[in-house]
C-alpha cells in the first residue's frame, strides 16, 4: 500500500461519525411487525400498508451510547419458511438479534423457540431481544407469557407497538447496550 492510501484511510477513520459497528437482525414470523418496528425505529413513521419481506431488508442507524457512537446494520429478515436458506446466509457476522411475536396472533408466539434455535445455530449464544408487538391491540398471548419464555431463554423481554411508537426504541437501544457489552468484555 503507497503511503497516499495510508493517509486517505487514516482521513476516512478520523472522519466516520462511529465508533464501533455491529450487525443485528430482526426475526420472527411473518406479519408480527418486524419490518414495521425497524422502519419505526430507523425512519421514525409507521405504514400500516407493508408488504411481506422477500429475502431481506437492510437499514443502518448511528446511536450515541455512553461517549460512544454505534452504527448498527439492521437486517430485517423474512419470516416465511420458504426463506429460510436464504435467511441463514444473511446470519453470518451478526452480534444481536430482536426476536418478535405479534400479541394478537398465539401461533407466532408458539414458534419462538425455533427461531432461537435457528438463531443459535447460526450465531452461537448472541444477545437476543425478546419483542411481544402490537401492544396497542387486544393480546390473545398475555404478556405474563412472554415474560416466562424471555426468563426460560435468559433474554430480556419488551413490549412494543410500531403503529404508536411504544417501547420501539428501547428494544433497539437494549439489544445495542447488550451488544455493545459484549463487545467490550471480549477485547
Amino acid at each position: 500500500m503507497c503511503s497516499s492510501d495510508a493517509f486517505s484511510e487514516k482521513e476516512a477513520a478520523e472522519r466516520r461519525p462511529w465508533t464501533h459497528i455491529a450487525k443485528v437482525t430482526v426475526i420472527g414470523d411473518a406479519e408480527v411487525g418486524k419490518t414495521s418496528l425497524t422502519v419505526r425505529y430507523v425512519e421514525g413513521y409507521f405504514n400500516p400498508k407493508y408488504l411481506m419481506t422477500i429475502g431481506t431488508n437492510f437499514f443502518v442507524k448511528d446511536i450515541e451510547m455512553d461517549g460512544s457512537v454505534l452504527r448498527l446494520q439492521i437486517w430485517d429478515t423474512a419470516g416465511q419458511e420458504r426463506f429460510g436458506p436464504i435467511r441463514r446466509l444473511f446470519y453470518r457476522g451478526v452480534k444481536g438479534a430482536i426476536l418478535v411475536y405479534d400479541q394478537t396472533n398465539p401461533l407466532s408466539f408458539e414458534r419462538l423457540g425455533y427461531w432461537v434455535e435457528e438463531v443459535k445455530q447460526a450465531c452461537g449464544n448472541i444477545p437476543i431481544i425478546l419483542v411481544g408487538n402490537k401492544a396497542d391491540l387486544p393480546a390473545k398471548v398475555p404478556p405474563e407469557r412472554g415474560e416466562q419464555f424471555a426468563r426460560e431463554y435468559r433474554m430480556p423481554f419488551i413490549e412494543s407497538s410500531a403503529k404508536t411508537g411504544l417501547n420501539v426504541g428501547l428494544a433497539f437501544e437494549r439489544l445495542s447496550q447488550l451488544v455493545l457489552s459484549r463487545a467490550s468484555s471480549s477485547t
